[in-house]
């Protein structure tokens, strides 16, 4: 795979992304109170998000590991790993606020 490729597989995958994430933006979600007696930051649940990141970098990656925090670890001794956090700025995401990334 080439860089040209790759950064269209990046491209594709923020848009995968993006097409579970969006439909939860400014819509009533439930969120879900992770903290561990310190910072409270709630955390929306939309199902599927994670999944499809996971399911196109695997087809496309199957040697690359992956962490998240929903779906633990996998593989995260191989040469390329993915870190997946397909909301920064979760506290804005679900607050309503346009100061958020996927």
């Amino acid at each position: 795979m080439t860089a040209v490729d790759f950064a269209a597989f990046v491209e594709r995958l923020a848009q995968v992304s993006g097409e579970v994430i969006l439909p939860f933006f400014r819509s009533a979600i439930r969120a879900e109170d992770k903290s561990l007696g310190g910072c409270s930051i709630p955390s929306p649940r939309p199902t599927g998000r994670r999944a499809a990141m996971r399911r196109l970098i695997g087809q496309t990656f199957p040697a690359h590991g992956m962490i998240g925090e929903e779906y633990g670890q996998d593989r995260p001794e191989a040469e390329y790993v993915w870190v997946l956090d397909p909301i920064d700025g979760t506290k804005s995401f679900v607050s309503g606020l346009p100061t958020w990334a996927r």
